[in-house]
């Protein structure tokens, strides 16, 4: 998305973390960075490209848009939100469909694009993904790093945080699962019963007292338990630490004319994909890499197939 002068609005909340990490120094600029998460109100002349994300049917008009770059900042965000009785929303990479970013009754908006680290904890032994990565980010670093993937969606300006919270499924999914199946922790900032907010960290370990934490996230999250600011990356079987790359994928698309279909012809079709994962989802079927998607856009109804090989070695990221 770009307003009138070409300037995204990823470009935009760049500039932004910038400025709360310390990375500008100017006339007001140093007071912002000691102060926390850059607040953007009406006023400025940033707030109307920010406060879109990728649908542009839904455009909130929140009192403040916080642009935080670490986790600190978010509980300080989360803190003053809950003390002024402010419903606050929570924006990674601005492609939810709905209006749970931008409904009428939220007040503060917290965007988390600035909090895109993709890297490796050799504490945890696991990847580290931050909420504000790019899917597309997140499969070109982990791939040109390690060799390993994610069974994540296709495509990749999707924000990671919101994309992982609610399970996160893709053309690898049939062969390695959902995202959260290889879910090894987060880090997120709750509010307790004093009404304060804190970053605690969940994981899958057993004798993890935050453990119940962990699994609400493996699926079921979206923002119903807290605000992610860390997710840990790590298959279960112990034998890898996340998924080898594929050594190649091809993609078909086949696309009907939405004019042509009728009820019949769209029932039809429908029926026959959802035969087709049914009869070829045992495990050990001959095509287990074969995914299929169906999605409605622009007119048209789009139903792909991504066929693809596992290999370690990283000729092309995947997505």
């Amino acid at each position: 998305m770009s307003d009138s002068g070409g300037m995204s609005r990823r470009a935009l909340m760049a500039g932004a973390g910038a400025v709360a990490a310390g990375g500008l120094v100017g006339q007001g600029y140093a007071a912002a960075a000691e102060t926390g998460a850059v607040r953007i109100g009406p006023g400025d002349v940033r707030y109307e490209n920010l406060v879109r994300g990728n649908n542009f049917r839904f455009a909130g008009q929140p009192d403040e848009i916080r642009v935080a770059t670490s986790a600190e900042q978010v509980v300080r965000a989360v803190d003053e939100a809950v003390r002024g009785g402010r419903w606050i929303a929570v924006r990674s990479g601005g492609h939810c469909f709905e209006n749970l970013t931008a409904s009428p009754g939220v007040r503060t908006l917290l965007d988390l694009s600035a909090l895109n680290e993709v890297g490796y904890d050799a504490a945890k032994k696991a990847f580290v993904v931050q909420p504000g990565a790019t899917l597309g980010q997140v499969y070109r670093t982990l791939c040109a790093g390690w060799g390993v993937t994610i069974p994540g969606g296709g495509c990749p300006e999707v924000g990671a945080g919101g994309h992982i919270a609610g399970g996160g499924y893709g053309p690898l999914s049939r062969r390695y699962g959902a995202v959260v199946d290889h879910l090894h922790g987060v880090e997120v900032v709750v509010v307790g019963k004093d009404g304060r907010a804190r970053a605690v960290v969940a994981t899958r370990e057993k004798d993890d007292p935050n453990r119940e934490l962990w699994w609400a996230h493996t699926g079921g999250g979206g923002g119903n338990f807290g605000v992610v600011t860390k997710y840990w990356l790590r298959s279960p079987d112990g034998r890898n630490v996340l998924p080898p790359v594929p050594r190649e994928m091809v993609q078909h698309v086949t696309i009907w004319d939405w004019g042509q279909l009728t009820e019949e012809k769209l029932g039809g079709m429908l029926r026959n994909f959802g035969t087709w994962h049914e009869r070829h989802r045992a495990p050990g079927r001959r095509r287990p890499g074969c995914t299929g998607f169906s999605r409605c856009s622009n007119g048209t109804v789009a139903s792909p197939c991504s066929p693809c090989r596992p290999t370690r070695t990283c000729r092309a990221s995947a997505r």
